[in-house]
């Protein structure tokens, strides 16, 4: 095997190195150094492979055909042998970005994902077979409570997933684990509102002595199906009366750390694929006009906390959401069930199709929607089995 220390470089070459025998290649373009890492381990085979990457992207800057997305240079989707198996941090690092555009916030990645990418980096190596996951995974339990290495062990799976579905792997090496027994994981409800629980909740709500002022904010919640973030961001530019439409673009999200109060939040532009224009009916279109004055700065927001600035989602969910479904006798789902409740009916008694769930919802694309909520479409009718009337 090749020396893993990396050679001197004539200057404008490519290098080939090692981290974590792992292959990476290095460079310098347009006077910025870069790098990437090719996801396969440190052998002779693949670093032929390397060193064939390395004279493509030097012949690219030579002839002006340099790829700067450096999708042309990836090798791992091309691999055939052990690569194919290979997890790396640097493929967790995509498995991250992936859920971070599917709206897992930035909270979690930092809390969950952060941390689990850190085990996987202290493991040394690529996991390459099922006797490594095992490493992985016992590595977790003989640093972490039983509870947190099985929630480890959950996200390590629907990592294999991923990694699979998108052809970065053959297999799920993580699939067969099983957790510690006597710890389950807990899955937080958020079965949609019936018909008669919601309107009973928002009855609750407008006639709550303070929960009230949270009337409208609640309602737009449930019309629109926005996440919590975007309602609390929406500011009037983002209505257009005329049109009877509202465009959700932007977000106000809890700051890295976590943090919920008004001042903490930060406004974020809207994933790409995730913006998305959608229509108001005549309830929303009098909520909103009632709410609007001459005055209002068109960068003013639309709903704020009682004390004026940004809505603390903690707050609203402590003392408002949930004394309101105590008071109305409704057991306790999340605030984010109402985005839930209003693709539910969507999809259920108004007849919306797979994509217009989706655009509704804002993804970019109908395989959350196709997961979550495929049961509500496309069942078959019963036979009739009855033998015909003689």
């Amino acid at each position: 095997m090749a020396s893993k220390k990396e050679k001197r470089s004539r200057r404008g070459s490519v290098s080939v190195s090692v981290r974590h025998d792992i292959l990476r290649l290095r460079w310098t373009y347009a006077s910025k150094p870069k790098q990437l890492s090719l996801q396969i381990a440190d052998t002779p085979e693949n670093r032929a492979i390397a060193e064939a990457k390395a004279y493509e992207i030097e012949s690219d800057i030579i002839a002006g055909e340099y790829d700067s997305s450096l999708k042309k240079y990836q090798v791992v989707r091309h691999l055939e042998g052990p690569g194919r198996s290979l997890y790396t941090p640097q493929l967790f690092d995509q498995f991250t970005e992936f859920k971070r555009a599917d709206s897992v916030s930035g909270q979690t990645v930092n809390a969950k994902y952060g941390a689990l990418r850190s085990n996987l980096v202290r493991l040394g190596k690529a996991i390459a077979t099922v006797e490594d996951a095992k490493e992985m995974v016992q590595l977790l339990r003989s640093r972490q409570s039983p509870k947190i290495a099985n929630q480890n062990l959950f996200l390590l799976k629907a990592f294999g997933r991923w990694a699979v579905e998108h052809k970065h792997c053959r297999e799920n090496l993580f699939e067969t684990i099983r957790t510690h027994k006597g710890t389950s994981q807990k899955v937080q409800d958020r079965t949609p509102f019936s018909r008669e629980e919601l309107a009973l909740f928002l009855e609750t709500m407008r006639s709550h002595p303070t929960a009230s002022h949270y009337y409208d904010f609640t309602v737009v919640l449930f019309s629109l199906g926005l996440r919590p973030s975007e309602a609390i961001g929406l500011r009037w530019r983002c209505i257009n009366f005329g049109n009877r439409q509202i465009t959700i673009s932007e977000s106000l999200s809890r700051a890295a750390d976590g943090k919920s109060s008004g001042k903490s939040r930060q406004r974020k532009g809207a994933k790409p694929g995730t913006s998305r224009t959608l229509p108001l009916n005549d309830r929303l279109i009098s909520l909103f006009q009632e709410r609007w004055y001459l005055t209002a700065d068109p960068d003013g927001l639309i709903f704020s906390a009682p004390g004026g600035g940004p809505i603390d989602d903690r707050n609203y969910r402590n003392r408002c959401w949930k004394e309101c479904c105590k008071l109305a006798g409704i057991r306790y789902r999340p605030p984010y069930t109402s985005r839930h409740t209003m693709l539910t009916y969507g999809l259920e008694y108004e007849g919306w199709t797979e994509r217009q769930a989706a655009a509704m919802a804002g993804h970019a694309n109908t395989r959350m929607i196709s997961e979550t909520y495929g049961h509500l479409m496309n069942m078959p009718e019963l036979p009739n089995l009855e033998p015909p009337a003689p």
